[in-house]
C-alpha cells in the first residue's frame, strides 16, 4: 500500500502486533523510527494529571501535532481539554492494520495532523472465538506485564445480513522504581565545571557527573544552619548532632554546593524516583454492521475503557520552617544553639516522610459511541456518521498536608502545667514532633494530613460525511474526487475540591475551569491523471486537496496539498508533495486556569552565567538594567529546591501553520518478485507554533534579547529586595518555530515457498538530515547544526523558542532567515 500512495505511508498489520507480543498500540508506535515517545507510563510519573497516558509523537513534533484516527474518524482525547489520543483505549486484539501517513495530512484529515496521521483500522468481522494470554517478566525487578484478552465474532446473523465482533482486554503493568535498575541507581547528571573561569577559555561550563548526589541542606530528619555556617540535624531517634556531609559538598560554582557525596546523610532523590508508573486497564469494544440492501449498510462502533494509574513522588517537604528556642521537643544542646541565633529562631528544611510518599491516583473512564450509514448510489460511494465521546477523569492525592496546620503543629511549646501544646491552640491543634524520624504521634499526623481530589470531564461530538466517485474521463483515465464535511464540538471542565481552590494543601493550588469550541470543515480531494503510456511515463497523476475550517475560537483558516505521482516504468516511481498544514489550539491551551507548579530555575543573571559561553552580548547589560548589581548571586535559600509558580492557558492563542514537502522514490524491481524499496525526503517548517513558555526559557530570553522590551520578561517576577525570582507563569504563546527534515527508508520483501510457508522481512529506518539553521532572537542571530543521529535512531531535534524580529533580521550579519 505504501508503494502506491502519493505520500509516505507505512502499514503495520495486526498480525505483526501479535507476533511481536505487543499488547499496547503505543508500545508498537514507539518502536517505529517515524515516531518518538510522547507522554507514556515511562515519562508521565511527575505529571500529576497525566499518569499512565500513552500518546504517540510523529516526527518528534509533539503529540498535539499527531492526529490519531480510528477507522478514519476522530477519537476523544485522553486528557480533559487535550486532543491527543490515549492509545490505552484501543485494544490490540481489535486491530486489523495501522496506517501511518506523514506529510500533507492536514488538508485531507484536518487540524492536529501537522506531523501526520496514525489511522487505526479495527476488525469488523471474524467467525469464532480467540483467546490470548501474555506474561512478561523483566530480568531485573519491577515492570511485570500481564494481559488477558478475548475476541468473538460472527458474520452469519440474520441470514448473513448482519455481523458483530466484540473484544475484552484486561492488562496490568507494574511499577518500576529508580532503584530497580542498575543503570538508574547511579544516574548520570551534570554539574558546574569548577575549571571554567570565562567564556573564552574553551573549557565547558558544565560537565557530566556519575553517581548519586544527595542534597546537602535537607533530609528526612530535618536540618538547619546557623549564622556562623554550622549545620545540624537529628538522628532517627531524635538525638541532636552536627550534619554529616560525608566526603563533602561537590566543589565548584552555582548549585554544586547543594549536593554532597560519599556517606552524606542528605536527602537522596534516587530513593524516591519512579521510572514507570503502574497501569491497570480494561477495554471493551463492539463493532456491528447490518445490510439494509445490496447498496446500503448501517454500521456502529461502541467502546468503553476504564483504567487506573498512579504517579508517585517524594513526601511533602518544607523549607525554612521557623523553629524557636522554646520549642518543647528541643534538647538542651539544641535549645542553647538556637537561642544564640538572631531572635532565637532558625529555619528547618525537612522531607516529611511521616505522611508517606505523595501518590497521584488516576481513574479514567472513556466511552465512545458511533452510528453511521454507508453505501453507493450509481458509481458514487457515500458515508455519513455521528459519534460522541466522553471522558471522566478522577485524580486523588494521598500523602498531602494542610500547610497551615503543619506550621501550627510544628510550633510546640509547654504550657503553665508543663504539658506540650501548640503555641496557637485554635482549631484543636495537636502538637507534632518532627525533630528526627518517626517521632510524631499518629494523632498529630492525622490532624495535619489530608487528601485532595479533582474531577475532570471532556466531551467530543462529531458528525461528518464523505462522497466520492469519478467525475469524468480524461485521456489518461478518470478524474476522481472526494467531497467531505465535518462538524465537531470539543468541551472540557475541571472541578478541584475546595481545599485546592483555596490553596490550603501543599503545592497544589488549582481553580475550576470550563472551555469549549466548535469547528465546521469542508474539504475536497482530486486525483487527476495527466499522462499515461508514454516514453518514460507509465503514468503521471496530480493529486490535490483543499480544506476550509471555521473555528469559534480562532476564526477561519485553510489547508491545502499538491502532489505528483510519476510512474517512470513498472519498476520505478517518483512522488512529491507540497502542502500547508494548520493546528488550532486545544481547549486546555486556551482556557486552563492557573494551577500551581514547581520548577528548578537557572537564573542567567547569576554572575556564574553572565560570562558563560552561551550568553548573548546583551545579557550583562540587561541584567544591570533590570536593577541587579554587578556580581549578583541569588540567595542560598533560593537556590535550594524547586520554586513555586503557575501553569495557565492563553485565550489569545492563534492557530499555527506548517509548510512541508516530501520527495520520494519507489522501486519494485521486476526481477525480484515481492521486493519493494522506498525512500522519502521530508521537511517541516512550523511557524507561530504554540508552545508553553517554561520559566527557564523566559528567564534566558528575557535577558538575552536586544532589550528588556520582549514577551518573556513579563512571565516572571523578582523580589524587590533580594532580586530572587519569586513568581512566574508558564503559559502557551505563538512564538516558536520548528524546523526539521530527514529521510525515511523502507524495504519490504515477501517470499512464498512450497512446503515451507510464507516469509516476510520488513525494514523501516529514518535518518535526520544534517541540517544547518539560522535563527533570529531579538536582533541577534545564531547558527548551529542539528545533531545527526545514526540511521535507525529516533532522536529528534527541536529548536528553542525564540522571538523573531523580521524588520531587523536583514540588518545583521550574517543575515537571518525569518
Amino acid at each position: 500500500m505504501g508503494a502506491i500512495s502519493p505520500t509516505p505511508l507505512t502499514v503495520i498489520s495486526g498480525d505483526v502486533l501479535q507476533n511481536m507480543g505487543i499488547t499496547n498500540v503505543g508500545e508498537l508506535l514507539n518502536k517505529l523510527p517515524q515516531s518518538t515517545v510522547g507522554i507514556s507510563p515511562e515519562t508521565s510519573n511527575n505529571t500529576i494529571f497525566a499518569s499512565g497516558l500513552n500518546e504517540t509523537d510523529l516526527r518528534g513534533l509533539g503529540s498535539s501535532r499527531t492526529l490519531v484516527l480510528v477507522n478514519g474518524r476522530r477519537f476523544i482525547g485522553g486528557s480533559a481539554g487535550d486532543n491527543a489520543v490515549d492509545l490505552n483505549n484501543i485494544p490490540s486484539t481489535m486491530i486489523e492494520r495501522i496506517e501511518i501517513i506523514t506529510g500533507g495530512a492536514s488538508a485531507v484529515y484536518g487540524s492536529d495532523a501537522v506531523a501526520g496521521v496514525v489511522n487505526i483500522i479495527t476488525r469488523k468481522k471474524t467467525d469464532g472465538l480467540e483467546v490470548d494470554l501474555s506474561y512478561t517478566q523483566p530480568e531485573q525487578s519491577g515492570g511485570t506485564e500481564k494481559q488477558f484478552s478475548l475476541a468473538y465474532g460472527t458474520d452469519k446473523l440474520l441470514d448473513g445480513r448482519a455481523s458483530v465482533m466484540l473484544s475484552a482486554v484486561y492488562a496490568k503493568e507494574d511499577q518500576i522504581r529508580q532503584t530497580d535498575r542498575d543503570f538508574t541507581r547511579n544516574p548520570v547528571g551534570a554539574i558546574y565545571n569548577a575549571a571554567n573561569t570565562s567564556s573564552t577559555d574553551g573549557i565547558p561550563n558544565r560537565i557530566s557527573y556519575t553517581g548519586r548526589k544527595p542534597l546537602s541542606w535537607i533530609n528526612e530528619a530535618g536540618t538547619f544552619e546557623t549564622a556562623n555556617g554550622n549545620q545540624y540535624t537529628w538522628g532517627k531517634d531524635g538525638s541532636f548532632r552536627p550534619f554529616n556531609f560525608g566526603d563533602g559538598v561537590i566543589p565548584g560554582p552555582g548549585t554544586n554546593a547543594n549536593y554532597c557525596t560519599g556517606d552524606c546523610e542528605g536527602y537522596d532523590p534516587v530513593n524516591y524516583g519512579i521510572i514507570k508508573t503502574p497501569l491497570e486497564r480494561q477495554v471493551y469494544n463492539l463493532n456491528g454492521e447490518f445490510s439494509l440492501n445490496d447498496s446500503t449498510q448501517l454500521f456502529s462502533e461502541l467502546s468503553y475503557s476504564s483504567y487506573k494509574a498512579y504517579g508517585e513522588s517524594s513526601p511533602v517537604f518544607h523549607q525554612s520552617v521557623p523553629l524557636y528556642a522554646d520549642n518543647a521537643y528541643l534538647s538542651d544542646e539544641a535549645r542553647q544553639i538556637i537561642a544564640g541565633e538572631e531572635d532565637g529562631v532558625v529555619g528547618v528544611n525537612r522531607m516529611d516522610t511521616e505522611f508517606g510518599n505523595r501518590e497521584y491516583h488516576q481513574k479514567r473512564d472513556t466511552w465512545r459511541a458511533l452510528i453511521g450509514i454507508k453505501g453507493y448510489i450509481g458509481d458514487w460511494d457515500y458515508s455519513l456518521f455521528y459519534q460522541e465521546g466522553h471522558l471522566e477523569q478522577k485524580t486523588h492525592w494521598s500523602g498531602q498536608v494542610f500547610d497551615d496546620r503543619y506550621y501550627q503543629a510544628f510550633d510546640a511549646v509547654r504550657d503553665g502545667n508543663g504539658n506540650i501544646v501548640c503555641r496557637d491552640q485554635s482549631n484543636g491543634c495537636v502538637p507534632m514532633n518532627l525533630l528526627g524520624q518517626g517521632q510524631a504521634s499518629q494523632e498529630a499526623i492525622d490532624w495535619v494530613m489530608t487528601d485532595a481530589n479533582r474531577k475532570a470531564k471532556s466531551e467530543q461530538k462529531n458528525a461528518g460525511f464523505v462522497v466520492s466517485g469519478d467525475l469524468f474521463e480524461l485521456p489518461a483515465g478518470a478524474l476522481s474526487t472526494a467531497i467531505s464535511g465535518e462538524w465537531r464540538r470539543e468541551q472540557a471542565r475541571t472541578t478541584p475540591d475546595q481545599n485546592m481552590v483555596e490553596g490550603k494543601i501543599f503545592g497544589n493550588t488549582s481553580l475550576p475551569s470550563y472551555g469549549a469550541y466548535e469547528v465546521t470543515e469542508l474539504a475536497a480531494e482530486f486525483d487527476v491523471p495527466l499522462l499515461s503510456d508514454m516514453f518514460l511515463i507509465k503514468s503521471l497523476d496530480l493529486s490535490a486537496a483543499y480544506r476550509y475550517m471555521d473555528y469559534t475560537s480562532v476564526g477561519t483558516n485553510d489547508a491545502w496539498k499538491l502532489g505528483l505521482n510519476w510512474a517512470v516504468t513498472d519498476d520505478l516511481k517518483l512522488r512529491a508533495t507540497k502542502s500547508k498544514s494548520v493546528r488550532a489550539p486545544t481547549v486546555s491551551e486556551l482556557y486552563d486556569p492557573k494551577g500551581q507548579t514547581y520548577e528548578s530555575i537557572t537564573d542567567v543573571c547569576d554572575q556564574n552565567h553572565i560570562n558563560a559561553a552561551e550568553a548573548s552580548q546583551y545579557r550583562a547589560t540587561n541584567c544591570h538594567l533590570a536593577g541587579l548589581p554587578d556580581g549578583f548571586n541569588p540567595t542560598d535559600e533560593w537556590y535550594r529546591g524547586t520554586r513555586p509558580g503557575y501553569n495557565a492557558g492563553n485565550p489569545d492563542l492563534k492557530e499555527e501553520t506548517s509548510d512541508d514537502y516530501t520527495l520520494g522514490v519507489v522501486y519494485t524491481p521486476s526481477y525480484v518478485e515481492g521486493l519493494t524499496l522506498t525512500a522519502d525526503f521530508w521537511s517541516f517548517d512550523i511557524k507561530n507554533a504554540i508552545n508553553s513558555i517554561l520559566v527557564n526559557t523566559a528567564v534566558k530570553y528575557c535577558y538575552d534579547s536586544a532589550s528588556l522590551d520582549n514577551p518573556y520578561c513579563s512571565r516572571f517576577t523578582r523580589d524587590s529586595v533580594t532580586g530572587d525570582i519569586v513568581d512566574y507563569v508558564q503559559a502557551p504563546i505563538n512564538v516558536a518555530t520548528y524546523k526539521t527534515k530527514g529521510v525515511d527508508l523502507e524495504s519490504d520483501y515477501s517470499l512464498s515457498t512450497d512446503g515451507y510457508g510464507d516469509f516476510r522481512v520488513n525494514l523501516i529506518a529514518r535518518r535526520l538530515a544534517f541540517q544547518p539553521y539560522r535563527f533570529c532572537f531579538g536582533h541577534r542571530c545564531g547558527r548551529g547544526r542539528i545533531h545527526q543521529p545514526p540511521l535507525e535512531s529516533t532522536l529528534h531535534h527541536q529548536l528553542d523558542l525564540r522571538q523573531v524580529d523580521p524588520e531587523r533580521c536583514g540588518q545583521v550579519s550574517p543575515p537571518c532567515r525569518c
